[in-house]
Order: C-alpha cells, then sequence, then structure tokens
C-alpha cells in the first residue's frame, strides 16, 4: 500500500478557486464548496478511477428530506472514510421536488465533508475563504419568521404584493431578495 505524499496532501489543500464556493443556501454566515470541485480534485490527486463512493440511504423523513452515509476508498493509499449528507431539494410540498436530486444532494453534501478530511477546501471550513459576490445578486436574505416565529415585515410586504398581483412567482421576489429553498416552498404555497 502506498502512503499519501507531502506532496499529493499540498495539492489536496491547495486552495480551491472563487467559483468553486458559495453562500450556503439557508445559514447565511457559512459558505459551502460545489462538491463538483472536490471531484476534481480526488481526480486531479488520484486519478479518475482509481477511487470511488459508495452511499447507503440511512433515513428518508415524511417531509421530503434524505440522509445518506456515505463512503470513500481509495484502496491504492489506504484510504477510507464515511460521513454523512442530507438534503430535502425544497421538500415534498414543493413543486420542484424531485426525490433523486435530494439523493444526490445528500450524496454530494456527504462527498464534500469527506473532501475536508483529506484537506479539500481547508481553508473554506477554516473560514479563511469567503465566498465571491456578485454585486447585481440581491444581499439580504428573505425570512419569512423571525426569531420568536413571528412573521418578518418583509414577509408581510411579500404577502401584500402576492394579494396585490405585483409578485407573481418565486423569480419575482429574488430581484430583492436572496431565497432558501424552504422560503421559496413557503412561498409556492401563496403563488
Amino acid at each position: 500500500m502506498e502512503k499519501i505524499t507531502e506532496t499529493m496532501y499540498t495539492a489536496l489543500k491547495a486552495p480551491l478557486p472563487n467559483e468553486a464556493v458559495k453562500q450556503h443556501p439557508t445559514k447565511t454566515y457559512l459558505s459551502s464548496i460545489k462538491a463538483i470541485y472536490v471531484t476534481e480534485r480526488l481526480n486531479d490527486v488520484f486519478g479518475c478511477g482509481s477511487w470511488q463512493i459508495k452511499t447507503d440511504v440511512v433515513e428518508k423523513g415524511q417531509s421530503g428530506m434524505v440522509v445518506v452515509k456515505a463512503t470513500l476508498e481509495i484502496p491504492t493509499y489506504g484510504v477510507y472514510y464515511e460521513s454523512f449528507g442530507g438534503n430535502d431539494n425544497g421538500g415534498e410540498n414543493s413543486k420542484n421536488f424531485d426525490l433523486g436530486d435530494a439523493y444526490k444532494g445528500a450524496t454530494t453534501d456527504a462527498i464534500t465533508k469527506i473532501g475536508s478530511y483529506l484537506g479539500i477546501g481547508i481553508d473554506v471550513f477554516r473560514g479563511s475563504s469567503t465566498p465571491p459576490r456578485n454585486k447585481k445578486e440581491p444581499e439580504k436574505w428573505l425570512n419569512y419568521k423571525d426569531r420568536n416565529g413571528i412573521p418578518t415585515v418583509e414577509w408581510n410586504n411579500i404577502i401584500k404584493g402576492i394579494a396585490e398581483k405585483k409578485i407573481k412567482s418565486v423569480e419575482d421576489v429574488r430581484t430583492h431578495y436572496k431565497v432558501s429553498k424552504e422560503v421559496a416552498s413557503e412561498l409556492e404555497k401563496l403563488l
């Protein structure tokens, strides 16, 4: 069995390109890494076809939440890691819910975490990398409830706009606010 060399480890933990990092869709104080960049880094360092991911479904909740356990194996280097990932793809009540996408999202969530164990995206997990911001995108996230569970002023204005037929789609709202999957699902119920 071979050992991961210092050169390989340096390549694994090299900073990811700016486009690999984005703001987390629901936890706006966090960054997230696009899983394809983790896949690319694994291929670049270990070689395409030399590693494998196995996924087992742990839970499929009633609301559409999917949880999987993913295992990464790189036999040549004796690498074996496990991690859990989850995704609800907007929930079963969402017009855009796709169970297949929820499973894929849960798997890529787990792959990204496993990649961090190998040092991939370590600067992001340390908080020393921030997602690039596109100035054309809205800066503020729309929350429909505050910490006390009370509808926000912004949410009440959105409801008024829907009632007055000034807002006809989730995309209309996205021109002014960033919208998480959960909030988009709530909007779809109203539209």
